[in-house]
C-alpha cells in the first residue's frame, strides 16, 4: 500500500513501526487509520480496540458497554466498515501523492501518443513487472530511434500499478529538436560517473548524505535503501556515461528487487544477465500515423491534409526513424516537399542533414576501423533483404574471420540490423545509414 510508504518516510512514531518489517508496517497503517476514527467517533475507535487489540470478548464488551450482544455485533460491524472507509481514502490520497512525486522525477515528455510501440510496450512490461528475472532491462539501437521516449512512457505506465515502491531517472545527456527541425543538443555536461549516479540517486531517494560523507558511506546507504524497497532506476544514453562497462558489475549488485531500464546505442548482448531489446524503425504505416499526428499537434495543416501518397514520399526518402521523421515536418514549414527530400538524401553536406547525420553517426564513423567501413558501405547495395555473410564476404572481399569480427562490432553499435532466421542470419542497413554512407562514399 502507498500509505505504508508515506508512513515509512514521515517523521513520527509511525514511520519507526513502518520501518520495521510488513508485520510492522501493516500495524502502523491500522494505528494511523484507528487515530483517524477516533477523530470522528471515538466510540467506534475504542471498540475496535477493546475487540481486537484488548483481546476481549463479545459478552466483556457488550456488558462494559451496557449493550446486548446483537447490537455489539452490528456496532463493530459499523466501526469495521467505517475504518475500512478511512483506510481507502487515505490510500487513495497516498497513492495520489506518490504518483505526483514519482512523476514529478521525470522530464516533460516529448510526445502526445507513441505509434508502432505495441510489440515493444508488451515484451519490455513482462521484463520489468517480473520479480524474479530480468533485474536489467536495456533499450538500445541507433539516435532518433524514441529509445528514451518509450522508456519514458514504460516508467509512466509503471507509475499508475503498484509493482515499485521508488523510481528514479538519471540522464546522461539531453537532445532536444526545435520546432524548426534542428537538433539542439546539450554541451558542457559533465559525464556520468558513478560517483554522480550515485549523489543524483540519493537526491531523488531523499537520503540524507552531510558534505562529510565520503562516496563509500553514500554508497553503502543507497544499498541499504534498494535493498530494503522495489526500486526503479532509468539510466538514460548509457553509451556517454564515462566507462560504462565498469558501471554495469555495479549496478547488478545493487539489483533484486530493485531493477534497471537502460536506454543505449550500444547493443549490451555480449553482457550477462541483462535483458536486451533493440528497438526497431517505424514500418510504414507507423510512420504515416507519426507524420500526420505531429502535423496535427503543431498546427501544420498542409500537411495534416496531405494525401497519404504524398506524406508516404517521406517515408520512401528517409525511412521510420521518428528523429529524422519529425526533422523532416520541422522543415516543411519552409521549403516545398520536393526540395527537403531532394536536400535531405543529398549526397553532400546540407542544413538539411548536418544535423542529424553528425547527431548519430559522426563520432561511430570516425571510430571505425577501415574493414568496417567496408562492410558498411558493402552494405549499401544488401537493400532490404540483407546478405548473407557468405554474400558479404563477397562483396566487400574480406576474409570469414574479419567479415565476422566486423559484423558482430556494428551490431552492437546499431548501426547493422540483424534479420532472417535462426538457421539464416541476413544483415542491413537502416535507410539513414544508407543515406549517410553514400554520402561518406561521395566526400571520399
Amino acid at each position: 500500500m502507498r500509505l505504508g510508504l508515506s508512513l515509512n518516510q514521515a517523521e513520527d512514531v509511525y514511520s519507526t513501526l513502518a520501518e520495521a518489517g510488513p508485520a510492522a508496517n501493516n500495524r502502523a497503517i491500522l494505528s494511523y487509520g484507528l487515530e483517524q476514527l477516533r477523530s470522528v467517533s471515538p466510540e467506534a475507535e475504542e471498540l475496535l480496540k477493546e475487540r481486537f487489540e484488548n483481546r476481549r470478548d463479545v459478552l466483556t464488551v457488550a456488558n462494559r458497554l451496557n449493550i446486548s450482544e446483537s447490537t455489539l455485533y452490528y456496532r463493530q460491524r459499523q466501526a469495521v466498515s467505517h475504518l475500512t472507509d478511512i483506510l481507502n481514502q487515505l490510500e487513495d490520497v497516498a497513492s495520489s501523492e506518490w504518483r505526483a512525486k514519482m512523476n514529478g522525477r521525470l522530464s516533460i515528455p516529448s510526445y502526445e501518443t507513441l505509434v508502432g510501440i505495441t510489440n515493444a510496450e508488451k515484451l519490455l512490461t513482462e521484463a520489468l513487472f517480473s520479480e524474479k528475472e530480468h533485474f536489467i532491462v536495456s533499450i538500445d539501437g541507433i539516435g532518433g530511434l524514441g529509445k528514451t521516449a518509450l522508456a519514458d512512457y514504460l516508467t509512466r505506465q509503471t507509475i499508475k500499478t503498484t509493482r515499485f515502491d521508488e523510481i528514479a531517472w538519471v540522464t546522461a545527456k539531453h537532445t532536444h529538436l526545435s520546432m524548426l527541425g534542428r537538433l539542439q543538443i546539450e554541451s558542457g555536461r559533465p559525464a556520468l560517473t558513478l560517483p554522480l549516479l550515485i549523489e543524483k540517486l540519493c537526491t531523488q531517494f531523499n537520503l540524507t548524505t552531510s558534505n562529510s560523507s565520503t562516496q563509500l558511506q553514500r554508497q553503502r546507504m543507497l544499498y541499504k535503501f534498494m535493498k530494503d524497497r522495489r526500486c526503479l532506476v532509468v539510466i538514460d544514453n548509457l553509451e556517454t556515461v564515462a566507462d560504462y562497462r565498469s558501471l554495469i558489475p555495479e549496478l547488478q549488485k545493487w539489483q533484486d528487487p530493485a531493477k534497471f531500464l537502460l536506454t543505449s546505442r550500444i547493443r549490451l548482448l555480449s553482457e550477462p544477465g541483462i535483458f536486451s531489446y533493440s528497438h526497431k524503425e517505424l514500418d510504414k504505416n507507423s510512420s504515416l500515423q507519426l507524420i500526420r499526428q505531429e502535423a496535427k499537434r503543431g498546427g501544420f495543416t498542409d500537411l495534416a491534409a496531405a494525401s497519404d501518397e504524398d506524406i508516404l514520399k517521406i517515408y520512401e526518402v528517409v525511412g521510420g526513424n521518428p528523429l529524422a521523421l519529425k526533422l523532416i515536418i520541422g522543415q516543411l514549414r519552409f521549403y516545398s516537399l520536393s526540395s527537403v527530400l531532394s536536400r535531405f538524401a543529398a549526397k553532400k553536406l546540407t542544413e538539411t542533414n548536418e544535423g542529424i547525420f553528425d547527431y548519430i553517426f559522426r563520432e561511430i564513423w570516425e571510430s571505425l576501423d577501415d574493414n568496417s567501413k567496408t562492410i558498411l558501405i558493402s552494405l549499401t547495395q544488401a537493400g532490404e533483404s540483407g546478405f548473407t555473410v557468405e554474400h558479404l564476404m563477397a562483396v566487400a572481399e574480406l576474409d570469414e574471420p574479419i567479415v565476422y569480427s566486423s559484423v558482430t562490432g556494428l551490431v552492437l553499435s546499431s548501426l547493422v540490423d540483424i534479420t532472417g532466421t535462426l538457421f539464416e542470419r541476413r544483415y542491413k542497413l537502416h535507410r539513414l545509414t544508407e543515406i549517410f554512407l553514400l554520402r561518406m562514399i561521395e566526400e571520399e
